[in-house]
């Protein structure tokens, strides 16, 4: 019997809330925060030229804006391709500066389905790999087929833990898109795996109402238990390797095996904690999944 588990709305929220800031220290205190205006107009309106002029003055690649957001993912959040190219030309640039959530340029990237300039930070030294939420995370919470491909490709970590265990094919099937999750699942996703909450990839699709992908990975959830005892029984012919165990165990004389008798020992009391899904407020803090969608304030 499957069992469906409905995800506390609070947990919900938390994904859909703005950035909260995690216990690092904050970006601020690494680089210095920007001073010219005209520095950031010209992060926000694609003006390469200003930022080169105030290169000549000295300007710090990798400064900041007063919230902590480094001048490279304010340029790749507004679109400016152009002032993204003359940022990275700068041998200064940290791309793999985080942000104050330890979000990093590649982790925008995906988030926003850019594969080919995925492809070009990763070649200037961007990691497709991290501890806690991943560019994979990213790309799947948002359906993007190629992206999640690509950094398959590139040797991501396909069941990659977020702080919460929240696993990339929980974002796919948050997302709705039955073509990612396939492609996670190809690529290895474990459709049983749950995060600290108790939540499993088709709770996070049945928390969008995705009911249909919901029963799909279900689906995939009892294949995998069917075939873990049939895979565990079976084998495909060729020299066994035995390490020194024989390969055959004398069977024991049943009819010289004494009968014991064992008392049964009193059964624990029943933990009523262990049976209830964790807090429904998430231990990791989630990422805004809409928030490109909104206009940048300064």
């Amino acid at each position: 019997m499957i069992f469906k588990r409905k995800i506390p709305n609070k947990t919900i929220l938390s994904v859909v809330l703005p950035l909260a800031f995690l216990l690092s220290a904050p970006v601020s205190a690494q680089e210095p925060e920007l001073e010219s205006r005209n520095w950031y107009l010209a992060l926000e309106n694609d003006r390469p030229n200003i930022i080169e002029q105030e290169f000549i003055k000295g300007a710090n690649p990798n400064a900041v804006d007063s919230k902590g957001n480094p001048s490279l993912m304010l340029a790749i959040r507004n679109k400016s391709w152009k002032v993204v190219d003359t940022l990275l030309a700068n041998r200064q640039t940290n791309v793999n500066i985080e942000n104050e959530a330890r979000e990093t340029p590649m982790m925008y990237l995906a988030l926003m389905g850019e594969t080919a300039r995925l492809r070009d930070l990763q070649a200037r030294g961007g990691q497709v790999n991290r501890v806690g939420w991943s560019p994979l995370h990213y790309a799947a919470s948002k359906g993007h087929e190629e992206t999640v491909r690509y950094l398959l490709s590139q040797k991501a970590i396909v069941n990659a833990p977020a702080p919460d265990g929240t696993s990339p094919l929980m974002m796919a099937a948050l997302s709705g898109k039955r073509a990612v999750v396939d492609v996670l699942l190809a690529a290895g996703a474990d459709p049983s795996m749950q995060n600290a909450q108790g939540l499993s990839p088709a709770d996070w699709a049945r928390s969008a109402n995705h009911e249909q992908l919901a029963s799909y990975l279900d689906q995939a959830v009892a294949r995998k238990a069917a075939a873990a005892p049939a895979a565990a029984g079976t084998y495909s012919g060729g020299a066994v390797e035995t390490y020194g165990v024989p390969e055959r165990v004398e069977q024991p004389d049943l009819n010289r095996v004494q009968t014991v008798t064992v008392e049964p020992e009193p059964a624990p009391a029943a933990d009523s904690s262990s049976s209830k899904p964790a807090s429904s407020s998430s231990t990791s803090r989630y990422f805004d999944l809409d928030r490109f969608d909104k206009p940048v304030q300064p």
